[in-house]
């Protein structure tokens, strides 16, 4: 009974958090997470070629590494979410497209947005676009004879560095995401086994790491302040600071893991692997946390969830516990 009533409970938490995100993205006009807004400005022309031409295919799995091309006379309807991927557009397009680290080359035709995060679109000659290009640290290239009945808005100039989620206002955190997620996917790669105990402690032990990692926030700086006042103890205090930055972020892509390993579960079980895991759910804590006021709070909590356990399994050594369930590298 316990065992289903925390399930449970981390489930719920889980569905809250992307409710949270989707409208706190919602809300600042960046777009959804879960669903995309309907194509602004689409014009009169746009539904009745809607109306004249059938939908051949449907749109609605996100495509993780894959190649995808819209032939000639082929329409596809539905909403495209791409990870590391490529499209080619030569027939057309019904809906919005949102790219990841991915690359998109339309010459056909597109009604809808495309949010492009670190990814490239080109619109090649006599191809047309029926909406919005939005970058966010992506890029974009019209070639002549393309054209697009739409706005081209460069919104890299409002990304973050470091501290997105503490003021009124929705900051993309372009470089967060890209560090994050290199940093994760490198870990998962060199030290599977440590990041794996973290994640098995947070999951079996979360109150006592939450209760550990508070506690280790609160007496570091004291501890700090001591050692650099006895100024022979400087490079110990050094030392301290550099194993609390390393223990954080451990512990915070041990959470991403989890936390991906569940919505991959949920969105997209033919792809649930380890690397997609650990991206999308880093992804989101990101997101998450650039929501504007609470954010800071989901970071925060998140980091000092991770923290704990990593202490609690010495920097993912041993695992605290027996795992409830055989672990799998």
């Amino acid at each position: 009974m316990q065992k289903t009533r925390r399930k449970r409970w981390q489930t719920l938490a889980l569905i809250g958090l992307a409710l949270i995100l989707g409208a706190g993205l919602l809300s600042q006009g960046v777009g959804i997470v879960l669903g995309w807004l309907s194509p602004e400005n689409q014009t009169d022309q746009n539904k009745d070629n809607a109306s004249r031409s059938p939908c051949t295919a449907q749109q609605s799995e996100p495509l993780f590494g894959a190649s995808l091309v819209v032939n000639q006379g082929e329409v596809v309807c539905g909403d495209f979410t791409l990870f590391g991927s490529s499209l080619d557009v030569k027939g057309q397009v019904r809906g919005n497209i949102l790219a990841f680290g991915s690359n998109i080359h339309i010459a056909g035709m597109v009604s809808g947005n495309i949010n492009l995060y670190g990814s490239s679109a080109v619109l090649q000659s006599n191809s047309h676009m029926q909406g919005n290009i939005n970058l966010f640290g992506g890029s974009q290239r019209l070639e002549a004879g393309a054209h697009l009945y739409g706005e081209i808005n460069d919104r890299s100039r409002h990304v973050s560095l470091w501290l997105p989620g503490i003021g009124a206002g929705f900051v993309f955190p372009f470089w967060q995401l890209i560090i994050w997620v290199t940093l994760g996917l490198v870990l998962v790669l060199l030290l599977p086994e440590h990041v794996m105990f973290v994640r098995t402690t947070v999951a079996s032990k979360m109150g006592r790491s939450l209760v550990l990692g508070s506690l280790s926030l609160v007496l570091a700086p004291t501890i700090l302040i001591v050692l650099i006042a006895l100024i022979i103890l400087i490079p110990l205090a050094i030392i301290i600071a550099i194993g609390l930055i390393a223990a954080w972020a451990l512990g915070t892509i041990a959470i991403g893991w989890l936390v991906g390993e569940y919505i991959m579960r949920v969105i997209a079980p033919r792809h649930n692997t380890r690397l997609i895991q650990v991206s999308v759910g880093l992804a989101v804590l990101i997101l998450v946390g650039s929501i504007p006021y609470v954010g800071w709070i989901v970071s925060t909590g998140a980091g000092l969830l991770g923290l704990g356990a990593v202490f609690l399994s010495r920097f993912g050594t041993r695992l605290y516990s027996q795992p409830r369930h055989p672990l799998r590298f």
